[in-house]
């Protein structure tokens, strides 16, 4: 079974990397969605689904996770279709402006025809207000949502412990 992942780059970059982590305070300037049936290990490559400046917009690339650059995260509770609907947005444009201005001035407006990485997959994870999220904003929501769900997990299970056993929750 395939399972989600994101992959936030903290390589130097050139100059954008260094605006946007500026913007948004943080290590991180890009994020890549990855759809895989196992986890992928730094050092290899595999394919990712993103936004881009460099490529020019969205679009599905091979990428190598060099160690030094990339940090992978398992996302457990990622929705059913999350793949497929970043993908409909292929060969949609590149916006940067909108993703510095909304954390650098808190405009909070962007072109709904533009994607900037970050937005794209909050959107495919189905987060209220993608465009808010800069990749450090992202891999943040990414660890709440799985602190929380993999919390309802053990409580779930628990329940259904103690009612196999007959006990009351």
């Amino acid at each position: 079974m395939k399972r989600y992942y994101v992959a936030f780059y903290r390589g130097t970059g050139d100059w954008a990397d260094r605006i946007v982590r500026f913007a948004t305070r943080s290590a991180y300037s890009h994020c890549e969605l990855i759809w895989s049936e196992t986890r992928p290990k730094l050092g290899t490559t595999v394919e990712c689904l993103s936004a881009s400046r460099r490529d020019g917009g969205v679009r599905l690339k091979q990428i190598e996770l060099k160690p030094a650059k990339w940090c992978v995260y398992d996302v457990t509770w990622a929705p059913d279709g999350t793949w497929d609907r970043a993908a409909d947005k292929l060969g949609a444009p590149y916006e940067l402006w909108s993703l510095v201005t909304t954390h650098l001035f808190n405009f909070r407006r962007g072109d709904r025809d533009r994607w900037f990485c970050s937005e794209l997959i909050a959107y495919a994870l189905r987060l209220d207000m993608p465009h808010a999220y800069s990749p450090g904003d992202l891999l943040r929501a990414i660890r709440d949502h799985s602190d929380t769900y993999e919390a309802g997990r053990r409580a779930a299970c628990a329940n259904l412990w103690d009612d196999a056993r007959g006990l009351d929750a």
